[in-house]
């Protein structure tokens, strides 16, 4: 089963900014990662599929790690949407803290 997001071109090339500021060739990258060179070449240009396992073997090569963590308490783009239905934009706009007493 293999991974394929669009942000993946954006891992692609983060990879590779760190695999030639230390230094390695694609060559070099895939032998310590144990795969192809074509295989990294298919991930820094964004094409292809890679297994999760392989990211995570790729990016231990160029002392990366892809984390993951829980997004509870954020609301989500659907729960934002039914929040502030029905509100014009300037109503939200106009909110404004009390004036202070003098």
């Amino acid at each position: 089963m293999g991974i394929k997001l669009p942000i993946m071109l954006s891992i692609g090339q983060v990879f590779r900014a760190r695999r030639v500021r230390l230094g390695l060739t694609q060559d070099q990258a895939a032998a310590a990662a144990g795969l192809s060179r074509r295989t990294i070449s298919d991930f820094e240009n964004g094409g292809g599929r890679i297994s999760p396992a392989n990211l995570n073997r790729l990016l231990r090569v160029v002392g990366l790690a892809l984390a993951t963590r829980e997004a509870i308490g954020r609301p989500t783009l659907d729960e934002l949407s039914d929040r502030y239905r029905g509100e014009e934009p300037w109503n939200m706009r106009q909110r404004t803290r009390p004036r202070k007493s003098q």
